[in-house]
């Protein structure tokens, strides 16, 4: 008897690669908890999934509420069952879905001159310290399955300096930094922690940047757990 796939939980889900996300490991069997702050944002996704067989959940809550998103994260466990794969990419890329460029400071990004103690700290707050929250709030069910698997998913300023992130830059980089170094030992649990730097449009049709051949290359690196980091367009 083939036993179920634990959950995913997909943090900072959204209309594009959180939503393809969703659908793969959905698809392949895995319940799917969405996890974002709106909750109006999440129905439809949740909705539009469930019409196409998967099992799947909204639990709204706000990556940098650390009891909020902890809680979630157990609601999710408690209804789902354990949750064995946590993908956290909230405002990890530009998604050019709608065919603009967007404004960088309109998503709050401040170039690496204008970058303030303030604004490096609200990019951290998201990006760094929700990681740690999410991670934490997964890890000991995955230790004490000895499986699981961590998906961070940045954007090219984690890797390469860009003036125009300074603040992103810092907060991304600083993300993949822990991720490198925490992986040896997770994966002494049985703990996958994988990281993929994406550096083009995500839109529909952009080929390596089509959210669902992201969100594909995912899932095969959970599968094959061979390579910690993978970038995408640069």
């Amino acid at each position: 008897m083939t036993s179920t796939p634990a959950a995913i939980a997909v943090v900072g889900a959204g209309p594009g690669l959180g939503a393809a996300i969703a659908r793969r490991f959905g698809t392949a069997g895995h319940p799917v908890a969405l996890i974002s702050r709106n909750r109006a944002k999440l129905d439809p996704i949740a909705a539009a999934l469930r019409e196409e067989g998967i099992t799947v959940e909204a639990f709204p809550a706000d990556v940098t509420d650390e009891e909020g998103l902890t809680a979630a994260l157990a609601a999710a466990g408690g209804r789902l069952g354990r949750i064995g794969v946590l993908s956290y990419s909230p405002n990890a890329t530009w998604d050019y879905t709608g065919g603009q460029m967007p404004d960088p400071a309109a998503l709050g990004y401040t170039s690496a001159r204008d970058t303030t103690a303030l604004s490096a700290r609200t990019q951290f707050a998201v990006g760094v310290e929700g990681a740690l929250t999410a991670a934490r709030a997964v890890l000991p069910a995955m230790r004490g399955a000895g499986d699981g698997a961590l998906m961070f998913t940045t954007g090219m300023s984690a890797i390469v300096p860009l003036a125009m992130m300074g603040n992103a830059g810092i907060a991304a980089a600083g993300l993949r930094n822990w991720a490198s170094a925490v992986r040896d030992d997770l994966a002494e649990d049985g703990i996958y922690i994988g990281h993929v730097c994406i550096g083009l449009p995500i839109a529909p049709g952009a080929g390596d940047g089509d959210p669902d051949a992201i969100a594909d290359r995912w899932y095969r690196l959970t599968r094959s757990r061979d390579t910690f980091e993978t970038t995408i367009g640069f």
